[in-house]
């Protein structure tokens, strides 16, 4: 982490502390990836310093006191500050178990505060490879159905980026894998959602359903995420030709860190074993990290 001097910002750059302003309540939430827009209006506040972590090009890092410079760690070529990624990602988890605990008293599920909190995490899903997903519930016990959402919907876009889908659609994948469970607010939780109420994706649908910033598409895939194509999902027992892509994408995601919890390094050997559950294309880029 360092803290730098308002004119040394750059666009990439994550901030790791809410900009207050004069009144005490946070301008720019943490977690932000900075525009050139919010560096202007933090400039506007007169702010003078912020603690940020990055991707940033070369060309930001020399603008950085050399006293912070050894906190940097260079990778393949690219400057990254250490934990940028897993900052946020703490943070959402931490975050999203809040707005779960407010579904379970019966409050109603607001797209908006969930875009805020999760669209910078979701943008920096382009950054990392397949490897740093698969690994996101290691050494995570205490908390770990909330940990498997949010990994569940970083997952499910790194998936969807491989395969080359837009950013519109990844995102939506994204906030659809985040809300597949949520039905599971009104039910008791299961890090197997198969052990689980066999109706909760429905219940899921059924909290989102009004919510128009939710394509069609990704309320669809909310119903559909754990539907299988040999046709032994649930809650219709769809096949293939039935089952969206967006659906597909979230199933194996979910399906891969399900088993990671039960099982552990075998997960791979497992899922082989489930090949025909899967699309063949979403399996090989799991396989290959």
């Amino acid at each position: 982490m360092a803290e730098i001097t308002v004119d040394q910002l750059r666009p990439g750059m994550v901030l790791l502390q809410d900009v207050q302003g004069v009144s005490g309540r946070p301008i720019v939430p943490k977690g932000r990836i900075l525009t050139e827009e919010d560096i202007e209006f933090i400039e506007a506040f007169l702010i003078e310093k912020v603690h940020v972590q990055i991707p940033v090009s070369k060309e930001a890092l020399a603008t950085i006191p050399s006293t912070d410079k050894e906190k940097v760690l260079q990778e393949e070529g690219d400057v990254l500050l250490e934990d940028a990624f897993m900052t946020v990602y703490e943070e959402v988890v931490g975050q999203f178990k809040l707005l779960f605990r407010s579904w379970q008293s019966n409050l109603p599920v607001k797209m908006y505060a969930i875009r805020q909190l999760c669209t910078p995490l979701f943008e920096l899903v382009e950054t990392k490879s397949i490897d740093n997903f698969t690994t996101l519930l290691q050494g995570k016990k205490e908390d770990i159905f909330y940990y498997k959402t949010v990994a569940l919907s970083l997952l499910s876009i790194k998936l969807a980026q491989e395969l080359g889908y837009e950013k519109k659609d990844w995102l939506q994948i994204g906030f659809a894998a985040l809300l597949a469970d949520i039905g599971l607010a009104k039910t008791e939780i299961a890090i197997d959602s198969s052990r689980a109420d066999r109706n909760h994706p429905i219940r899921s649908y059924e909290m989102v359903k009004k919510e128009v910033t939710l394509t069609d598409h990704a309320k669809l895939a909310i119903v559909q995420h754990h539907e299988y194509l040999d046709g032994s999902g649930f809650p219709m027992g769809l096949q293939q030709e039935k089952i969206h892509p967006y659906a597909q994408i979230i199933a194996i995601s979910d399906r891969f860190y399900t088993l990671q919890v039960k099982v552990g390094e075998q997960v791979y050997d497992y899922l082989e074993k489930e090949k025909d559950k899967f699309a063949p294309d979403l399996l090989k880029i799991l396989a290959r990290g």
